[in-house]
C-alpha cells in the first residue's frame, strides 16, 4: 500500500486535480490520499491547518466551536 500527498499547488486549478487523481489512479498501490489545507495567502493570513488544529482542541473540551468554524469557512473562500 502507498499513501499519497498532494500540497496546494497539487490542487490549485482543475487541471491540476485532474493530473493528482490520474496519478492516483494508474498505480493500485496507491490506496490513500492525504490533501494540504491551505497555507497563508498573505502576511496577515491566519494557516487553515492551525484553525483546524484550534477546531479539534475546541471541539474535544466540548466549547462553542462555531466562531472557529466560521472562520474556517472564511479562510477557506
Amino acid at each position: 500500500m502507498k499513501v499519497v500527498k498532494f500540497g496546494g499547488s497539487s490542487l490549485a486549478a482543475g487541471n491540476s486535480v485532474d493530473k493528482a487523481l490520474n496519478i492516483v489512479k494508474n498505480d493500485p498501490e496507491r490506496k490513500v490520499i492525504v490533501v494540504s489545507a491551505p497555507g497563508k495567502r498573505t502576511s496577515d493570513d491566519i494557516k487553515v491547518t492551525d484553525l483546524l488544529i484550534t477546531y479539534a482542541y475546541t471541539s474535544l473540551r466540548s466549547n462553542n466551536y462555531q466562531d472557529i468554524v466560521n472562520k474556517i469557512y472564511s479562510a477557506t473562500n
